[in-house]
């Protein structure tokens, strides 16, 4: 028996409001950069992304900023939950509320935690969050990922988009083994 593979990844892009979410999806989608808060309802984007020798449809869905009820939204392939590493209360959301929250909704989903505003970071403030802060929360938390990223000088935004791929890739490997351990094929 032979199983085809979908080459599509949709993903949920979450966090507070503020934290720059629209602003990595609107880079990586079509290199822009606005400097302007725009509030988001929900919108959705798609684009092509390479991944192993393979192209995929990524389909992002971008949440506002609200802590609002999510059951209404179909479960993604993957969740991108974002803060900001200039706002410590946007990391405490994250910590708080962001990650329950999806964790309800699919508890074996994975999680890419992305952390925005990377070009705002300054050393040495107390308020700002460090790389290895980062790292330790994303072990902390049991995340698949962490990537730190700025759309504004447009960093780590290909990789925020490319972990989200190959969450979704390591997703289906372990789900088609454990149908393989099941079935014993």
């Amino acid at each position: 028996m032979v199983l085809a593979t979908e080459k599509v990844v949709r993903c949920t892009v979450v966090g507070d409001g503020f934290v720059g979410k629209s602003s990595v999806i609107k880079k990586f989608i079509g290199g822009e950069f606005n400097p302007e808060f725009i509030a988001t309802l929900k919108d959705e984007y798609s684009s092509k992304l390479s991944a192993n020798g393979d192209l995929y449809d990524l389909h992002v869905t971008d949440i506002a900023g609200e802590h609002e009820d999510l059951s209404s939204l179909p479960t993604p392939d993957v969740f991108i939950v974002c803060f900001s590493l200039v706002d410590k209360d946007s990391l405490a959301s994250v910590e708080n509320f962001w990650l329950p929250k999806v964790r309800s909704l699919g508890k074996h989903t994975p999680i890419v935690l992305v952390a925005t505003q990377l070009d705002l970071r300054k050393e040495n403030e107390n308020e700002h969050i460090s790389a290895e802060q980062g790292q330790k929360i994303c072990k902390n938390l049991g995340t698949e990922n962490y990537v730190e990223c700025s759309a504004k000088i447009n960093l780590g935004i290909q990789e925020v988009f490319e972990k989200t791929v190959y969450a979704k890739i390591r997703h289906s490997k372990k789900k088609m083994n454990i149908i393989k351990r099941v079935f014993g094929r």
